[in-house]
């Protein structure tokens, strides 16, 4: 048993612990959403690594398979969140329809998907931190199946 105090690895450990909290939230979220009515897609982002979690360049792909949430960073660091459906289904799931997206308990925002399946939600540099971007949820705002 090791007793001396490592910053580095205590720094790890509070971000694993922050990383699976909202995992484990997000995961309840899920199992009691589907009792609603409406459709929500949902992104969980694992960040098993030392370092700190960066938001992945590719993206993270919805658990359905339908929506590829990205990031998008201006110089100043603002920038947008994108989120982009996938193939004929996700655009015949998506398009032109609106939606809330969710970060975390850090962020919610509004938006109508165009009629490519996309919707663009600006993001100020401050407002949101990559590791609230392990959890997004999407929530559809009419009632269209």
């Amino acid at each position: 048993m090791q007793t001396k105090f490592e910053p580095t690895e205590a720094a790890r450990f509070l971000r694993t612990l922050r990383v699976t909290s909202g995992v484990a939230a997000a995961l309840e979220d899920v199992r009691r959403g589907r009792g609603r009515v409406g459709q929500s897609a949902t992104f969980l982002a694992l960040a098993a690594k030392t370092g700190v979690w960066r938001f992945p360049e590719e993206g993270v792909l919805s658990g359905d398979g339908l929506l590829i949430a990205k990031r998008h960073r201006d110089a100043d660091g603002a920038g947008a969140l994108i989120l982009q459906a996938q193939g004929a289904v996700g655009v015949f799931t998506y398009a032109s329809r609106p939606a809330r997206a969710r970060i975390g308990q850090a962020w919610t925002g509004d938006g109508v998907f165009d009629r490519f399946g996309a919707l663009h939600l600006a993001l100020d540099a401050d407002e949101v931190d990559d590791s609230d971007l392990a959890r997004i949820e999407v929530e559809m705002l009419d009632d269209a199946p």
